[in-house]
Formats: structure tokens, sequence, C-alpha cells
């Protein structure tokens, strides 16, 4: 399955050690929803480029972006995943969703630029692997979080006392952290502070 025509794109990055997730109010204004970087695709764009320029926009982080060994394909959030070969360059570790034009890919990448959140998200968590899992199996308070010493960015206002709402995507990293230890570890030790490549 090929990413020609995913309709958003986004990607699990890595800076110093840590994942920058955009942290901001629910529809309903009742959680602070935390979620990827990443949006929608644009006239002509492939799902990388896409990924890139979202990704700059929401965090101004440069990335680059890495070949993940393994794809995975969920045909919907709630099911398991399926390993599935990828031919591109440059795959995806995650598509979701079997209809190209409405389903999405999340890569693989790193950067040195440090994360600052734009105006649309009203900050960014910097979550290292422990945080996901707290986020993910337990309601915790972005108050509580960052007095556990969670690091998060703040760029408006916001309450602190709503409670962090984990989106698929996050699920989906807790996920490979849990059962995908050593393909994590593997990307994370390829990973060498302050080396471009």
């Amino acid at each position: 399955m090929e990413t020609k025509h995913v309709r958003t794109s986004g990607a699990y990055v890595i800076y110093k050690g840590l994942f920058p997730f955009q942290v901001g109010p629910t529809r309903k204004g009742d959680k602070l929803g935390v979620v990827r970087l990443g949006g929608h695709r644009e006239e002509d764009e492939t799902a990388q480029e896409t990924a890139i320029r979202e990704v700059f926009e929401e965090s101004s982080m440069i990335i680059k972006l890495v070949n993940s060994p393994i794809t995975f394909l969920k045909n919907d959030w709630n099911e398991s995943a399926v390993k599935i070969q990828s031919s591109e360059d440059i795959a995806p570790i995650l598509i979701k969703g079997t209809d190209p034009t409405a389903s999405t890919a999340m890569y693989l990448a790193f950067s040195n630029t440090a994360p600052v959140p734009s105006s649309e998200p009203c900050g960014l968590l910097l979550l290292s692997s422990k945080d996901i899992s707290l986020i993910c199996k337990h309601k915790i308070t972005l108050e509580k979080f960052i007095e556990q010493g969670g690091k998060a960015l703040i760029s408006q206002e916001i309450n602190l006392g709503l409670p962090l709402e984990p989106f698929p995507q996050l699920h989906f990293l807790g996920e490979l952290f849990e059962k995908e230890a050593s393909l994590m570890a593997q990307f994370l030790s390829g990973i060498e502070p302050g080396v471009d490549r």
C-alpha cells in the first residue's frame, strides 16, 4: 500500500529523547487533547512533504524523516495493526485506513531544532516513553503532569486543571513501545544528539 493519496500525514519526531505532541482543548472543551504533529495534504504534496511542512508549521522544527523497517496498517483505530510491505523510499511506520483518499500516514523522524509552539496549538508536550504510557493508561490533568516533572511548552492561556485526552496516534506510539520495543530501541539508538543526517 502506498501513501500517494493519503488525506493527512504526520510524524513521530524525536528531539533530545522526547516526542513533541500538540496539546489543546478538545471540541467540547472539557479535556485537553494530546495530538500528533501533522495535518492535511495540500494540492500535489506527497505524504512525506505534508508531514515535514505540518510539523514545521506547528512546532518550528525542521525534521528528517527516517525509513521505518516495518509499516503497520490499521483499518480502524480500534483494530489490531497488521504488518505490511512498503515499496517507498521512506516508508511510514503507520498507515491508517484502507481508502487512500481518507487515510493517514505517520512517519518516524528526528530533529535537532528545538520545538516552539506555533499559533495553532495551545502548546506542546515533550513526552518520554514513560510519559506516553502514563497519559494513555491513567487520567491525569496537565497540572499534575507538569508537577510530576512532565515537560510542557505553553503558548496560549490554557486550563491546566483539565484532564489530558490521548488521541489515537499517541495510543499507537504507546503500543509500539510496548509491543515493538526492539524496533523503537533501534530507532532511538540510531539517532545521536547533535548529528545531522
